[in-house]
């Protein structure tokens, strides 16, 4: 019997599907220094339900730390992509806008970000759809206990 080492294949296919989505994304969005992960940003402001996003928002939604937010938002604040605005209730709180550049793109994220999600899922059954996450927020949550 195979001993499975579900880690290790997650982490495979995560590989891949970042060096696929990485490729479309470059091919995509000509020239423009945009990174998969800051498309997912980007899409997420478009497509959200709450009004304003800030930095706590995102790393909740892609579950990173403070850090690695920080420097992505960092880098698209450099690549014109968004900008932090104060908000007037707490000043120290800044709401992610994204920039007339990032909107331009959007219609080009959207279409990557949907074209790579449908291959992904173009074999699959809606219920091995269901079961795929099912099995993914048990895992999480089996993951997240051992962290408490």
């Amino acid at each position: 019997m195979r001993k499975y080492k579900l880690g290790l294949d997650i982490e495979k296919i995560d590989r891949i599907i970042s060096r696929d989505m990485d490729a479309h994304m470059m091919k995509t969005i000509d020239g423009d220094k945009l990174t998969v992960s800051q498309a997912y940003v980007i899409d997420f402001i478009l497509t959200s339900q709450k009004e304003d996003i800030f930095q706590k928002d995102l790393e909740k939604e892609f579950d990173l730390k403070r850090a690695a937010i920080s420097l992505m938002l960092n880098n698209m604040e450099k690549n014109d992509l968004i900008k932090r605005v104060p908000v007037s209730e707490d000043a120290r709180l800044k709401k992610i806008v994204l920039t007339e550049k990032a909107i331009a793109l959007s219609t080009k994220i959207i279409g990557a970000v949907d074209e790579i999600e449908n291959t992904l899922v173009e074999d699959l059954t809606q219920e091995e759809i269901d079961n795929f996450y099912t099995v993914l927020n048990k895992m999480r949550n089996s993951l997240s206990k051992r962290k408490g």
